[in-house]
């Protein structure tokens, strides 16, 4: 019995073992994998393998390189009188041609009021309230002497030497004070001299030829043969104070000594050019018409008055070509002056400059844009093409634009002035500029036409000067 129970136990081991080989051992070894082929020119054909393997995991996409911010530009304010058209239609002409400036400076433009003596002003009144009204102003030259002696206007010389080798001498002048430099030349007054080569033809005077004021007595009687009605010239009894200061500019004159005292009345150069225009009046070859009056403007239409002794901006478009009339296009030239109270060279106030003084929020800034705007080549190009302003920059002279001849006094202009920039010379103005010609002014006309005598004139603005404004320096 204990045989069978023992077979029965065997027999059932054997059999449970047959069934757990049946159904695979959860214990045992797993079957070898079949081998995997790789090839690199065909695709495998192997199975992929029971349990995929999860994606990997990409790489980050980096973050976009943000565009570099624009710099901020600076903004600048500049100060002229009249109006600003000009000067932003500049501006414009001159970032059109350097966008990079437009980059870096936003020029706000503003009216000081309706000329220079506006602007000079407001320039005393922000210097004494220590206010930022402009970055840069406008001025004339004659206010310049005031500002820089009193230590108001910054030396801009940085920004200007690196143009220097490219000016005209004239240029270079009036940014000058003291030897310092305080200025950049925007609109320069060379003296130039305009005829009517048809009338002068006529008559046989050869410019070149005259010289003197009895030269120029002589060519103004010898138009009046042919025509009894013309004038070589007009100095009325209104006489603008830039028709001596032409002269008194080129001759050497002064008002002053090297300390402030006035010398009016014993300075030669001018009793020279008193005695020199009064000879003109005498001689009857001078209209007694003024200038900016209805009567001058009529006169030079007519062909009443035939020349003009004045400066390089009668030639802009809106006056001299205005005035005279379509009609005369290109019947009138420009030469040099003759030597009047024993002038050469000179100017009309020197001309208008840009100054940057001392309550300007960015002064490095402002001479940095001043400096492109009047003396680069590309800005002085601008000047000439907004208000035919004779470039200052050599560089541009060379502009085909620039050299071609002008419609109504030919290619005459641009030499002439060429010559009157190389030759400018500036009056010895003091600080109290604009005081001292207001006095003297009335004496010159009362001297010029015989309602005084020379000493007697220059004696009364000696009191004067003396009187009201004591020393030209304190």
């Amino acid at each position: 019995m204990m045989y069978l129970r023992i077979t029965a136990a065997i027999v059932a081991m054997l059999t449970m073992l047959s069934l757990m080989s049946a159904c695979g051992s959860q214990t045992g070894p797993a079957p070898t994998p079949a081998p995997q082929v790789t090839d690199n020119t065909a695709q495998a054909t192997t199975p992929p393998p029971a349990t995929t393997p999860p994606p990997a995991t990409p790489a980050p996409t980096p973050a976009p390189t943000p565009a570099p911010t624009p710099a901020a530009k600076t903004t600048l304010i500049g100060m002229c009188w009249g109006a600003t058209d000009n000067q932003v239609k500049m501006t414009q002409e001159l970032f059109a041609a350097h966008p990079e400036l437009a980059d870096k400076y936003d020029i706000q433009w503003v009216i000081g009021g309706q000329s220079d003596a506006d602007v000079g002003e407001k320039v005393r009144l922000a210097l004494s309230s220590n206010e930022h009204v402009a970055d840069f102003v406008e001025l004339n030259y004659t206010q310049v002497p005031e500002f820089a002696r009193a230590g108001a206007l910054t030396d801009v010389s940085g920004a200007f030497n690196q143009y220097k080798s490219d000016l005209l001498q004239g240029a270079i002048t009036i940014s000058q004070y003291d030897n310092k430099t305080v200025a950049f030349p925007f609109e320069l007054k060379p003296r130039v001299w305009y005829y009517r080569t048809d009338v002068f033809q006529k008559a046989g005077v050869d410019v070149t030829k005259v010289k003197t004021v009895d030269d120029l007595i002589a060519a103004g009687k010898a138009i009046q043969a042919v025509d009894p009605g013309a004038y070589i010239w007009n100095l009325g009894s209104a006489a603008q104070a830039y028709q001596f200061f032409l002269t008194l500019s080129g001759n050497g004159a002064t008002f002053t000594d090297a300390n402030g005292n006035y010398v009016v009345n014993k300075d030669p150069g001018v009793r020279a050019m008193l005695t020199d225009y009064k000879k003109l009046v005498d001689a009857g070859v001078v209209a007694n018409i003024s200038d900016w009056t209805p009567d001058w403007e009529s006169a030079l239409n007519k062909g009443t008055i035939v020349s003009q002794l004045c400066a390089g901006w009668l030639a802009q478009d809106q006056f001299l070509p205005t005035y005279a009339g379509d009609a005369q296009s290109g019947k009138w030239a420009v030469t040099q002056w003759p030597q009047l109270g024993g002038a050469t060279g000179g100017s009309d106030a020197g001309g208008s400059v840009f100054v940057v003084p001392t309550f300007a929020a960015h002064p490095k800034e402002a001479a940095d844009f001043l400096g492109n705007l009047t003396l680069s080549k590309d800005g002085s190009k601008a000047i000439f093409d907004i208000i035919a302003a004779v470039p200052i920059n050599k560089q541009t002279l060379e502009d085909p634009a620039v050299k071609t001849p002008n419609h109504f006094f030919g290619s005459s202009l641009l030499d002439a002035d060429i010559t009157g920039l190389d030759q400018l010379k500036i009056f010895n103005y003091s600080p109290k500029a604009a005081a001292e010609i207001n006095i003297v002014n009335e004496y010159f006309i009362k001297a010029v036409y015989g309602q005084m005598s020379i000493d007697d004139a220059l004696n009364a603005a000696q009191n004067d000067l003396v009187n009201q404004l004591g020393n030209a320096y304190n």
